[in-house]
């Protein structure tokens, strides 16, 4: 715990701002803390996400849970359905997870931006991505020359 942080019954705020790209991952949080007990004794993380579309185009995203985020980790929609997003479109959705690692993935046919918040008890970060990663676009980490602009 960090000093002046209060202890765990109050609700922790995550913020995510992240380009969405058909089919692959864009963002990855790492939960900086254990799972909380419920009451009927499951180790259960209950959130309340806000999805929001922050661009111009309409796209689907799930939020998605995986104990080994490898190639060859399963991972598990904590959405029953992926979440449709028309451009200024916002949801929320309160999800239980039980995984240390969430992954936001585009599941439409178009590209956008996505600004999401988690509110839970549990400490989220975000990860960065390797370059080697298959579940990465590409496209957001090789550079592309514009003809006729100057830098």
């Amino acid at each position: 715990m960090n000093p002046g942080e209060y202890v765990s019954p109050l609700v922790r705020k995550t913020q995510v701002m992240c380009p969405v790209v058909s089919g692959y991952v864009t963002s990855r949080l790492l939960a900086q803390d254990s799972v909380p007990p419920s009451a009927s004794g499951t180790p259960a993380t209950i959130m309340s996400v806000t999805f929001e579309n922050v661009g111009n185009t309409q796209f689907a995203v799930n939020l998605n849970e995986t104990s080994d985020y490898s190639t060859s980790g399963v991972r598990y929609a904590l959405n029953t359905s992926p979440v449709n997003l028309v451009p200024g479109g916002m949801v929320v959705q309160k999800l239980d997870g039980y995984r240390p690692y969430l992954e936001v993935y585009c599941t439409g046919t178009t590209t956008g931006n996505l600004r999401m918040q988690i509110d839970a008890q549990r400490r989220w970060t975000e990860l960065g991505f390797n370059k080697d990663d298959a579940f990465y676009p590409p496209q957001l980490f090789q550079a592309t020359e514009i003809p006729g602009v100057q830098a």
